[in-house]
């Protein structure tokens, strides 16, 4: 059995949503792709998701606060931000809300994978969903 980081992505963009969820599931992690925040919080509710990737603006409720939300029932939870139009307030707002870190648009996918390898390696603890195939 290996263990795999549970990944809750929010990104209202389906063509790049897609395009990380299909990355991200060749390198072996469990990917839920919403979206938008209402989803991602909803969704999260049924899921212990080990690591949240979520867009700032997303339609009905944004990624910053979809966070805050999350952050008060799992304050563990590993966040990374990502925006198109991240001004220095949105990263600072990421950041008080509790993210790793705000990507800019558009950023290499080799940017996620360094912040997930680092969360498998620096956070043995954390709880990682098993697979069982």
């Amino acid at each position: 059995m290996s263990a795999r980081l549970n990944i809750l992505l929010a990104e209202d963009d389906k063509n790049l949503g897609f395009i990380l969820k299909h990355e991200l599931e060749g390198d072996g992690y469990y990917v839920d792709l919403v979206h938008d925040g209402v989803e991602a919080v909803l969704r999260f509710l049924d899921v212990d998701y080990d690591v949240l990737l979520f867009d700032i603006r997303m339609p009905r409720l944004d990624g910053i606060t979809a966070l805050r939300i999350i952050k008060r029932m799992k304050s563990d939870v590993f966040a990374v931000i990502f925006s198109g139009h991240a001004g220095p307030d949105d990263r600072e707002a990421a950041v008080r809300a509790g993210a790793a870190a705000c990507l800019e648009k558009p950023f290499e996918i080799a940017a996620v994978r360094q912040y997930l390898k680092s969360i498998s390696t620096f956070a043995p603890s954390m709880q990682l969903a098993q697979s069982t195939g």
